[in-house]
């Protein structure tokens, strides 16, 4: 019994004690009018401007070259590519943040599809090649093709058409074969 009484007792002193602490920590938090101070507001996101004035030039003339398509800017390769399960188990979110946060200038979309035909990158002063490397590799593993419009390029369609050849060629070649089989039945 005396073992009983004597916990009692210390569980009594420590919640004595717990509640005058609460207290004193509650009045230190007050000011001298007794009102309890602000909580400091976090800062209000800002917009910012979603393309720059070359990216919006940029979109304008390939939207113009690929009619076809659909070209969806600023996106997330965290829609694009999924992390890759490692011996069997979950993918980790250490391997997703590898590449979620990262942003495709543009994507090209298939309207027919819904196929990714490719990403498009508009350098600028701010690309570094081997990051711009690297990024590029992670996108072809994961089977997109990438067209980086370089910073000399122009905005103009000329310019554009020139750094989309590439994916041109491969759609005219797409769309010849697609007239001669309909010629053929």
């Amino acid at each position: 019994m005396p073992s009983l009484i004597g916990s009692s007792l210390a569980m009594i002193i420590f919640l004595g004690c717990a509640f005058a602490l609460l207290i004193l920590l509650n009045s230190s938090s007050s000011r001298p009018d007794g009102q309890p101070e602000p909580v400091p507001a976090q800062a209000e996101p800002v917009a910012r401007q979603f393309l720059t004035e070359r990216e919006e030039a940029m979109l304008a003339a390939i939207e113009q070259i690929l009619p076809g398509h659909r070209i969806h800017a600023q996106v997330s390769m965290g829609a694009l590519l999924r992390a890759p399960r490692r011996d069997g188990r979950k993918a980790s979110a250490a391997d997703r943040n590898s590449f979620s946060q990262k942003i495709v200038d543009f994507v090209v979309q298939d309207r027919l599809s819904g196929s990714v035909v490719a990403l498009v990158e508009v350098d600028d002063s701010s690309h570094v090649a081997r990051r711009d490397q690297e990024r590029d590799a992670m996108t072809q593993r994961a089977g997109y093709t990438t067209i980086r419009i370089p910073v000399r390029a122009k905005p103009a369609l000329p310019d554009v058409r020139l750094a989309l050849a590439p994916l041109l060629q491969s759609r005219t070649s797409i769309s010849a074969a697609e007239d001669r089989q309909a010629g053929d039945a």
